[in-house]
Protein backbone atom coordinates (compact mmCIF):
# COMPACT_ATOMS: atom_id res chain seq x y z
CA UNK A 1 0.00 0.00 0.00
CA UNK A 2 1.28 3.41 -0.98
CA UNK A 3 2.01 5.77 1.45
CA UNK A 4 0.10 9.41 1.12
CA UNK A 5 1.84 11.68 -0.85
CA UNK A 6 3.61 14.70 1.15
CA UNK A 7 2.37 17.47 0.19
CA UNK A 8 4.78 21.03 0.14
CA UNK A 9 3.76 24.49 0.65
CA UNK A 10 4.86 26.70 -1.87
CA UNK A 11 2.47 29.45 -1.84
CA UNK A 12 4.97 31.47 0.59
CA UNK A 13 3.17 34.83 1.34
CA UNK A 14 5.34 38.17 1.92
CA UNK A 15 6.90 38.70 5.30
CA UNK A 16 6.05 34.80 6.14
CA UNK A 17 8.67 33.01 8.96
CA UNK A 18 9.54 29.80 8.46
CA UNK A 19 7.32 28.67 11.55
CA UNK A 20 4.77 30.05 10.05
CA UNK A 21 4.85 28.50 6.43
CA UNK A 22 5.11 24.82 8.73
CA UNK A 23 2.29 25.87 10.80
CA UNK A 24 0.49 25.99 7.48
CA UNK A 25 1.50 22.30 6.60
CA UNK A 26 -0.19 19.91 7.98
CA UNK A 27 1.47 16.84 5.54
CA UNK A 28 5.07 16.20 5.74
CA UNK A 29 7.59 15.77 7.94
CA UNK A 30 7.27 18.73 11.07
CA UNK A 31 10.77 18.27 11.55
CA UNK A 32 12.05 19.75 8.31
CA UNK A 33 10.55 23.24 6.72
CA UNK A 34 9.63 23.16 3.09
CA UNK A 35 11.83 24.01 0.47
CA UNK A 36 12.69 27.47 -0.20
CA UNK A 37 11.73 29.03 3.27
CA UNK A 38 14.34 30.88 5.16
CA UNK A 39 16.23 28.83 7.76
CA UNK A 40 15.89 30.52 11.57
CA UNK A 41 19.43 32.08 12.28
CA UNK A 42 21.01 30.63 15.78
CA UNK A 43 24.64 30.99 16.66
CA UNK A 44 25.53 29.84 20.00
CA UNK A 45 28.28 31.89 21.68
CA UNK A 46 30.55 31.41 24.85
CA UNK A 47 32.99 34.19 25.82
CA UNK A 48 36.69 32.93 26.75
CA UNK A 49 36.95 36.37 28.14
CA UNK A 50 34.48 36.86 30.31
CA UNK A 51 35.75 34.87 33.18
CA UNK A 52 38.91 36.13 33.40
CA UNK A 53 37.24 39.86 32.81
CA UNK A 54 35.14 39.62 35.26
CA UNK A 55 37.74 37.89 38.13
CA UNK A 56 39.79 40.96 36.73
CA UNK A 57 36.95 43.29 38.06
CA UNK A 58 35.94 41.85 41.33
CA UNK A 59 39.64 41.39 42.13
CA UNK A 60 39.68 45.64 41.47
CA UNK A 61 37.02 46.08 44.01
CA UNK A 62 38.76 44.16 46.08
CA UNK A 63 41.82 46.43 46.10
CA UNK A 64 39.78 49.33 46.28
CA UNK A 65 38.00 47.78 49.28
CA UNK A 66 34.77 48.02 47.50
CA UNK A 67 31.26 45.95 48.16
CA UNK A 68 33.51 43.36 50.02
CA UNK A 69 31.29 41.56 53.02
CA UNK A 70 34.14 40.28 54.92
CA UNK A 71 37.69 40.93 56.69
CA UNK A 72 39.95 38.27 57.28
CA UNK A 73 42.12 38.44 59.74
CA UNK A 74 45.08 36.68 60.05
CA UNK A 75 47.97 37.96 62.93
CA UNK A 76 48.48 41.37 62.64
CA UNK A 77 47.16 41.62 59.19
CA UNK A 78 43.68 42.67 57.58
CA UNK A 79 42.32 40.80 54.04
CA UNK A 80 39.08 42.53 52.65
CA UNK A 81 37.37 40.11 50.70
CA UNK A 82 33.89 38.67 48.86
CA UNK A 83 32.02 36.15 50.45
CA UNK A 84 31.27 34.36 47.39
CA UNK A 85 34.34 34.52 45.76
CA UNK A 86 36.13 32.88 48.94
CA UNK A 87 33.31 30.04 49.20
CA UNK A 88 33.52 29.42 44.99
CA UNK A 89 36.98 28.57 45.63
CA UNK A 90 37.65 26.99 48.90
CA UNK A 91 35.48 24.26 50.62
CA UNK A 92 36.05 25.53 53.96
CA UNK A 93 34.69 29.28 53.43
CA UNK A 94 32.38 27.65 51.81
CA UNK A 95 31.33 25.40 55.41
CA UNK A 96 32.04 28.49 57.12
CA UNK A 97 29.59 31.08 55.48
CA UNK A 98 26.68 28.82 54.20
CA UNK A 99 26.68 27.11 57.28
CA UNK A 100 25.18 28.04 60.87
CA UNK A 101 28.67 28.87 62.32
CA UNK A 102 28.81 32.11 63.74
CA UNK A 103 31.86 33.36 61.34
CA UNK A 104 28.63 33.58 58.64
CA UNK A 105 27.32 36.26 60.67
CA UNK A 106 30.37 38.48 61.16
CA UNK A 107 31.89 41.30 59.33
CA UNK A 108 35.08 40.39 60.72
CA UNK A 109 35.98 36.46 60.82
CA UNK A 110 39.49 35.48 62.76
CA UNK A 111 41.69 32.49 60.93
CA UNK A 112 44.01 30.79 63.21
CA UNK A 113 47.52 28.28 62.68
CA UNK A 114 47.90 29.95 59.09
CA UNK A 115 50.62 32.28 57.93
CA UNK A 116 50.16 36.02 57.09
CA UNK A 117 51.95 35.93 53.76
CA UNK A 118 50.58 32.15 52.93
CA UNK A 119 46.92 33.25 53.76
CA UNK A 120 47.46 36.76 51.40
CA UNK A 121 48.96 34.57 48.55
CA UNK A 122 46.03 32.15 48.82
CA UNK A 123 43.32 35.22 48.66
CA UNK A 124 45.27 36.36 45.64
CA UNK A 125 44.87 33.26 43.77
CA UNK A 126 41.20 32.91 44.52
CA UNK A 127 40.91 36.24 42.57
CA UNK A 128 43.98 36.06 40.03
CA UNK A 129 44.30 32.20 39.22
CA UNK A 130 47.90 32.89 39.52
CA UNK A 131 50.38 31.89 42.10
CA UNK A 132 54.16 31.47 42.59
CA UNK A 133 55.24 28.48 44.89
CA UNK A 134 59.04 28.84 45.72
CA UNK A 135 61.77 28.11 48.06
CA UNK A 136 60.87 30.62 50.44
CA UNK A 137 56.99 29.79 50.71
CA UNK A 138 55.99 26.64 49.95
CA UNK A 139 56.63 25.43 53.70
CA UNK A 140 54.04 28.00 54.73
CA UNK A 141 52.00 27.65 51.68
CA UNK A 142 51.10 23.80 52.02
CA UNK A 143 49.83 23.89 55.52
CA UNK A 144 47.51 26.94 54.72
CA UNK A 145 45.89 25.32 51.33
CA UNK A 146 45.84 22.60 52.95
CA UNK A 147 43.77 24.10 55.98
CA UNK A 148 41.47 25.79 53.20
CA UNK A 149 40.89 22.64 51.02
CA UNK A 150 43.03 23.79 48.10
CA UNK A 151 43.71 20.70 46.88
CA UNK A 152 45.35 22.78 42.77
CA UNK A 153 47.33 24.33 45.48
CA UNK A 154 48.53 21.63 47.28
CA UNK A 155 49.22 19.32 44.15
CA UNK A 156 51.51 22.61 42.62
CA UNK A 157 53.26 22.37 46.36
CA UNK A 158 53.86 18.88 46.28
CA UNK A 159 54.86 19.26 42.27
CA UNK A 160 57.51 21.74 43.46
CA UNK A 161 59.10 19.66 46.32
CA UNK A 162 59.42 16.53 43.91
CA UNK A 163 61.81 18.73 41.57
CA UNK A 164 63.50 19.70 44.37
CA UNK A 165 64.20 16.16 45.99
CA UNK A 166 67.95 15.74 46.26
CA UNK A 167 70.10 13.22 48.52
CA UNK A 168 70.70 16.50 51.11
CA UNK A 169 66.58 17.06 51.71
CA UNK A 170 64.68 13.69 50.94
CA UNK A 171 64.22 12.73 54.43
CA UNK A 172 63.38 16.26 54.99
CA UNK A 173 60.61 16.10 52.38
CA UNK A 174 59.39 13.25 53.05
CA UNK A 175 58.80 13.93 56.54
CA UNK A 176 56.70 17.20 55.64
CA UNK A 177 54.79 15.13 52.92
CA UNK A 178 53.81 12.67 55.88
CA UNK A 179 52.91 15.73 58.42
CA UNK A 180 50.88 16.61 55.59
CA UNK A 181 49.22 13.52 54.21
CA UNK A 182 50.70 13.83 50.76
CA UNK A 183 50.82 10.33 49.65
CA UNK A 184 51.78 10.79 46.39
CA UNK A 185 55.34 13.16 47.30
CA UNK A 186 55.56 10.65 50.30
CA UNK A 187 55.40 8.15 47.97
CA UNK A 188 58.33 9.59 45.51
CA UNK A 189 60.30 10.74 48.33
CA UNK A 190 60.84 7.47 49.65
CA UNK A 191 61.24 6.16 45.94
CA UNK A 192 64.07 8.51 45.69
CA UNK A 193 65.35 7.77 49.14
CA UNK A 194 66.02 3.95 48.58
CA UNK A 195 67.73 4.76 45.00
CA UNK A 196 70.16 7.35 46.75
CA UNK A 197 70.75 5.83 49.89
CA UNK A 198 74.80 4.97 49.06
CA UNK A 199 75.18 8.85 48.79
CA UNK A 200 72.89 9.32 51.72
CA UNK A 201 74.94 7.42 53.95
CA UNK A 202 78.09 9.92 53.22
CA UNK A 203 76.43 12.70 53.44
CA UNK A 204 78.25 15.71 54.79
CA UNK A 205 76.15 19.08 54.39
CA UNK A 206 76.53 21.72 56.70
CA UNK A 207 73.53 21.90 57.90
CA UNK A 208 72.16 17.86 58.99
CA UNK A 209 70.89 15.91 61.66
CA UNK A 210 71.85 12.37 62.85
CA UNK A 211 69.53 9.72 62.04
CA UNK A 212 69.86 5.86 62.98
CA UNK A 213 69.79 3.60 59.63
CA UNK A 214 67.22 1.23 62.03
CA UNK A 215 65.13 4.52 62.14
CA UNK A 216 65.59 5.57 58.34
CA UNK A 217 64.90 2.27 57.28
CA UNK A 218 61.67 2.14 59.75
CA UNK A 219 60.46 5.39 58.95
CA UNK A 220 60.90 5.03 54.69
CA UNK A 221 60.54 0.88 54.57
CA UNK A 222 63.54 1.04 52.80
CA UNK A 223 65.66 -1.82 52.20
CA UNK A 224 68.53 -1.45 53.56
CA UNK A 225 72.10 -2.65 51.61
CA UNK A 226 73.22 -5.84 53.30
CA UNK A 227 76.55 -4.01 53.00
CA UNK A 228 75.38 -1.22 55.97
CA UNK A 229 72.55 -3.31 58.06
CA UNK A 230 75.34 -3.67 60.93
CA UNK A 231 76.53 -0.46 60.69
CA UNK A 232 74.26 1.58 63.27
CA UNK A 233 76.42 4.26 63.43
CA UNK A 234 74.03 6.54 62.12
CA UNK A 235 73.39 8.91 58.54
CA UNK A 236 74.12 12.59 58.28
CA UNK A 237 71.39 14.08 56.45
CA UNK A 238 69.74 17.25 56.09
CA UNK A 239 66.59 18.13 56.88
CA UNK A 240 64.14 21.07 55.55
CA UNK A 241 63.59 24.22 57.98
Amino acid sequence: MEGKPMRRCTNIRPGETGMDVTSRCTLGDPNKLPEGVPQPARMPYISDKHPRQTLEVINLLRKHRELCDVVLVVGAKKIYAHRVILSACSPYFRAMFTGELAESRQTEVVIRDIDERAMELLIDFAYTSQITVEEGNVQTLLPAACLLQLAEIQEACCEFLKRQLDPSNCLGIRAFADTHSCRELLRIADKFTQHNFQELYGSKEKRRHKLPVSEIKEKTSLQIPQSLKKDNKGLLLTFCH
